[in-house]
């Protein structure tokens, strides 16, 4: 049985998402069965209310907010985040390096820069999507 690629995918990208004007659906990575999205309820929660922000809330696209919780409930792998990690230049970051870490993640997928300055953590490589999606397409 080949290994699963685990993903990150860290809270601006799912927030963009979910207040996207267009419901296209997911990207094509998220139903590959080569692929598992990790999530913590960390994450789960920092999603959440970013998305209660007044400015955030009114722009909700429900069929894809609809589509993220489908996600979250019946398909992301859900991990509990024990380990504690203090090296990222926003400490508010350092949740999705511990992720990473216990996950034993592949990739962190962001576009924060000061996480996309560290370029790796342990053995997951932090990069944007056009960099995920020119890495995994050379790879499958």
């Amino acid at each position: 049985m080949q290994k699963k690629i685990k993903i990150i995918l860290d809270t601006s990208w799912w927030i963009s998402f979910i207040v996207s004007k267009r419901s296209f659906g997911f990207p094509a990575f998220f139903l590959d069965n080569r692929m598992r999205i990790c999530f913590s309820q960390e994450l789960k929660n920092e999603i959440i209310s970013s998305l209660a922000y007044v400015r955030t809330f009114k722009r909700i696209n429900p069929v894809n907010f609809e589509l993220f919780n489908n996600y979250i409930t019946y398909s992301a792998k859900i991990f509990t985040s024990k380990s504690v990690v203090v090296i990222c230049r926003d400490p508010k970051d350092n949740f999705l390096l511990a992720l990473a870490k216990d996950a034993k993640a592949d990739f962190l997928i962001t576009r924060d820069g000061d996480l996309l300055e560290l370029k790796q953590f342990e053995n997951t490589l932090i990069v944007t999507l056009p960099q995920f999606l020119k890495i995994i397409n050379k790879t499958l």
